[in-house]
C-alpha cells in the first residue's frame, strides 16, 4: 500500500467514525429496546428499496469494472444472489418476522429519504468513477457486520424475534461483509492519488444518503 493510497483508506474508515450508523437514533433506540414496533415494520418496508435495489448497484458496477475489480464485484454479486435464498428474500423473511405484510414491502411509497438513498447508490456505481463507486459501496459495507450483530442482539432481547429465519439476513451479513470490506479496502489500495479527493466526496454522500434514510423512519421521540 502506498502512502497516498493508505491515506485513503484512513481518510474513509475516518468518514465512517463519524457517521457510523449504530450512532444513529433509529440503531440507538433499536439497541436499547426503546423502539416502537411500529417503527421497526416501516424501517423494514422502507431499506427493503435498498436491499432489494443492492444487486443491480453491482450489476452497473460490474459491466463497466476493469479487470482487477471485477472479480470482487462478481463475488459480492453472488453472494446478493445465492441460490438458496437470494439477500432481499431473506430481508423479506426478517420483514415478516417483526410483522411488516408483503403488501407494505411491495407497494408502500418510498419516502424521500428512502429514495434519496437508492438513487444516491444507482447513480454513483452507475455513473461515478470506479473509486467514487466503491469508496460508496466500502463506507456502507465497512460498517454492516457490527450493525448487523447488534441488530440481532436487540431482535432477540426485546422483539421476540429468535428463529434463525427471522435473523438470517443480518446473520450472513455479520459474516459475508467482514471479506467484502477486506476486498474493497485491498482495491482502493492500489488506487493512484488522484482519485483521493472524488473517492472521499462520493464515501460522504453515501454516508449522508444512509443517515437520511434512517431519519425518515425514526419517530420523534427517539
Amino acid at each position: 500500500m502506498g502512502e497516498a493510497n493508505g491515506r485513503l483508506v484512513e481518510q474513509l474508515d475516518r468518514q465512517v467514525e463519524r457517521w457510523h450508523l449504530l450512532q444513529h437514533p433509529f440503531y440507538q433506540a433499536w439497541t436499547a429496546g426503546t423502539l416502537e414496533r411500529s417503527a421497526l415494520q416501516l424501517y423494514a418496508a422502507q431499506y427493503y428499496r435498498h436491499v432489494q435495489a443492492f444487486p443491480e448497484y453491482l450489476r452497473e458496477l460490474g459491466a463497466r469494472a476493469d479487470d482487477s475489480l471485477r472479480p470482487v464485484v462478481e463475488e459480492n454479486l453472488a453472494e446478493e444472489l445465492s441460490p438458496g435464498r437470494t439477500h432481499p428474500e431473506l430481508w423479506r423473511d426478517f420483514a415478516a418476522a417483526v410483522g411488516t405484510s408483503a403488501s407494505e414491502l411491495d407497494h408502500s411509497a418510498p419516502l424521500p429519504g428512502t429514495r434519496a438513498l437508492v438513487e444516491t447508490f444507482s447513480r454513483l456505481c452507475a455513473e461515478g468513477s470506479l473509486p467514487e463507486a466503491v469508496a460508496a459501496l466500502y463506507v456502507y459495507e465497512a460498517q454492516v457486520p457490527e450493525v448487523a450483530a447488534k441488530k440481532i442482539d436487540g431482535l432477540r432481547r426485546f422483539y421476540g424475534v429468535s428463529e434463525p429465519k427471522g435473523l438470517a439476513y443480518f446473520a450472513v451479513h455479520e459474516e459475508a461483509d467482514v471479506r467484502h470490506r477486506v476486498a474493497w479496502r485491498r482495491w482502493l489500495a492500489a488506487q493512484p492519488e488522484e482519485s483521493n479527493g472524488p473517492a472521499l466526496a462520493a464515501a460522504e454522500r453515501a454516508l449522508r444518503a444512509l443517515w437520511g434514510a434512517l431519519d425518515g423512519v425514526t419517530p420523534t421521540a427517539c
